[in-house]
């Protein structure tokens, strides 16, 4: 009986320990790294603009940012709900870490369409983070600072 239970609580542990180091290398766990907390960011913020649109990818952004969107008109925010975007994110690195404050290149495809207009594609970009209450945001060059 003890030796079953010796064996069950060793699995359980077992199993959380697997379960960290999976998330840690992932971004999520509590011991990722900012380089590695800082990437995720970046890709959940596409992510969701490829996937969902602005409106949800606004929700990945720096509380200035996200207080901006906020001051836009509807028939403004209407334009970017119109608009559909396509990601292909290949990399990020050079990732540089200053404070609270942070960049990343990501080299990739993203192009967005909006409605009567050419397509505009980038293929590389710098993205700049600021930390918020412990987690990165994707913020702009005027906001981060």
């Amino acid at each position: 009986m003890i030796v079953g239970l010796v064996v069950v609580v060793a699995l359980v542990i077992a199993g959380a320990a697997i379960a960290g180091i999976f998330l840690t290398t992932q971004g999520r766990g509590p011991f990722a790294s900012d380089e590695k907390k800082i990437e995720l960011a970046i890709r959940d913020f596409y992510d969701a603009l490829g996937t969902y649109g602005f409106r949800s990818a606004i929700e990945q952004v720096c509380a200035s940012e996200l207080a901006a969107f906020d001051m836009m008109t509807e028939d403004q925010k209407r334009e970017f709900d119109d608009a559909s975007v396509v990601v292909a994110i290949d990399t990020i690195d050079d990732i540089t870490v200053t404070g609270d404050t942070a960049t990343a290149h990501v080299a990739g495809t993203l192009t967005v369409m909006a409605p009567g207009e050419q397509p505009d594609t980038e293929t590389n970009t710098t993205e700049h983070l600021k930390k918020e209450n412990g987690e990165w945001k994707v913020c702009s060059a005027r906001q981060a600072g």
